[in-house]
């Protein structure tokens, strides 16, 4: 009697189990939300725009592009599941695109929060914010370039590599806004006859819009947060402009093994940070006369002084607007720790206060093929 016993068991718990199974809706009866966006219109309502592959043969159009009115992006998914034949699935989320617009508002993290919340979601979408409509990004549907959503997460990636851009994440964005000791930095976007990435959007500790980078200085912070990256620059080296257009005191250099070092102290009241930088360069362009055989430990001292310049004039911006993004609260939490747990509430205002210092050590490491 045990072995009946036994298949009975069997039989009964397959049957138990085969009735929570449920079936997983076909290709064609989905919408993968591929890119996503959020954006204010003109009545200062809130708009979000989604765009998703279409499955099957006899379909001419092959993205699927929706916008909508609603209060909450888990509502907007609904008005999106009430257009389309699809059931709407946000696990593929390639990108969420940020309106400028929507960062005056000092709510609108709350907006993220069913990103966060929802377990089925992804947090490894990137993020950018749009200078100007979001519609015009949302809608650009070019011939010649893949899907809206692989192009602009290509895009972001591959500046990334190039160190021309930063690449942040929902995750990343979190942790950020989060930690006391660093201040968001997001990659922003505009559109003019074609998608240009125009640099970086600055956050303060409370989310909202503080300043904008352009592409030269999203480089300069990449390499002060110690990015490993090979970076590309172009640099006034000498002094003098030309009358006509074109500026004769140009230099361009790819910087490789670049490493930044980081000293923290904590005397007279306030935080004193010591940025070395170091780095080998090759020469790819230069506009002006030069011996570059006889005068090459010349030349690494203009790149050095223009460099240090650069970088001094980058960490006046953020202390003038009394923001972190490169991270230094990091540094002080663990080196001054007990300095740094008194002001970690207040840190803009201490870091604005610090003394930071930067040197710049360049040494050349190929002057081009051509003499």
């Amino acid at each position: 009697m045990k072995w009946w016993m036994g298949l009975f068991l069997l039989l009964f718990s397959l049957l138990i189990l085969s009735r929570g199974i449920v079936q997983p809706p076909y290709l064609e009866d989905t919408m993968f939300s591929l890119a996503f966006g959020v954006d204010l219109n003109k009545e200062n309502e809130l708009v979000f725009y989604d765009t998703s592959p279409v499955f099957g043969k006899e379909v001419k159009e092959k993205t699927e592009r929706f916008d909508v009115k609603a209060k909450t992006i888990r509502q907007s998914r609904k008005e999106f599941d009430d257009r389309s034949t699809g059931v709407s699935i946000g696990s593929k989320l390639q990108v969420l695109l940020i309106g400028k617009r929507l960062l005056q508002d000092p709510n609108w993290l709350s907006l993220l929060d069913v990103f966060y919340r929802d377990s089925k979601a992804t947090v490894n979408s990137r993020i950018m914010i749009v200078d100007g409509p979001v519609s015009e990004i949302m809608h650009f549907n070019p011939k010649d370039k893949p899907t809206t959503s692989i192009y602009l997460r290509s895009l972001i990636d591959t500046s990334n590599v190039r160190g021309e851009s930063v690449k942040t994440t929902l995750q990343n964005l979190h942790r950020q806004l989060f930690d006391k000791g660093i201040t968001p930095a997001i990659p922003t976007i505009k559109m003019g006859k074609e998608v240009i990435l125009t640099g970086s959007t600055l956050l303060n500790g409370k989310g909202m819009y503080s300043a904008s980078l352009n592409s030269q200085e999203t480089t300069l912070l990449q390499i002060l947060q110690g990015d490993k990256s090979d970076f590309y620059l172009t640099l006034p080296v000498i002094k003098g402009k030309e009358e006509n257009s074109i500026e004769r005191n140009m230099l361009s250099f790819n910087a490789h093994n670049v490493k930044t070092k980081i000293h923290t102290e904590y005397s007279h009241d306030k935080f004193r940070f010591d940025i070395h930088v170091n780095m080998y360069i090759e020469l790819s362009e230069r506009l002006f006369p030069f011996n570059m055989k006889k005068n090459s430990d010349k030349l690494e001292q203009m790149v050095e002084k223009q460099l240090k310049m650069q970088l001094g004039n980058f960490i006046k911006k953020i202390q003038k607007h009394k923001i972190d993004p490169i991270g230094l609260g990091v540094y002080a939490r663990a080196y001054q720790n007990k300095h740094y747990e008194q002001v970690q509430d207040r840190w803009g205002k201490a870091l604005g206060e610090a003394t930071i210092n930067i040197s710049v050590d360049v040494t050349t490491r190929s002057m081009g093929a051509v003499k």
